[in-house]
């Protein structure tokens, strides 16, 4: 299954930072040193990683807020919930923007930011959940 990378909290719980480094110095030279950092690296890339999946399901998570607010009358007090949904999905995005493909979508997203639901958020919407998807079915 592949991977995108995601940015997750620092402490994997295990007693180790997210570099895997347990605190002690490396008495190796430079050689072991190298290694570490290589270790370090793929430690911290195992940490920071997002799947498809987990894209899809952020999406699901925002339609099914949608319909919520589509059936109810009072959307103003659902846009706080439903914007953070979003953030977190441009975090996410940032975090897997590669080449710059979701730089429009991201501007998006970001254009939705405000105190209350913008008139034209579905339209939005469905054009960022739209570039998600072909991203993601590309990949």
């Amino acid at each position: 299954r592949e991977r995108f990378p995601r940015r997750r909290s620092s402490s994997r719980g295990d007693g180790q930072d997210c570099t895997g480094d347990h605190g002690e110095d490396d008495e190796e030279g430079s050689e072991g040193s190298n290694m570490s950092r290589i270790a370090s690296i793929e430690n911290l890339r195992d940490l920071t990683l997002i799947s498809p999946v987990e894209l899809l399901a952020e999406l699901e998570q925002i339609d099914s807020l949608c319909v919520r607010n589509r059936e109810e009358k009072s959307s103003r007090d659902r846009w706080p919930v439903l914007w953070d949904k979003l953030h977190q999905l441009k975090g996410d995005l940032k975090s897997v923007n590669v080449d710059d493909k979701f730089s429009t979508t991201i501007d998006l997203i970001e254009a939705l930011r405000g105190e209350c639901h913008p008139s034209d958020f579905m339209s939005t919407w469905l054009r960022i959940r739209s570039d998600v998807v072909s991203f993601i079915s590309q990949n």
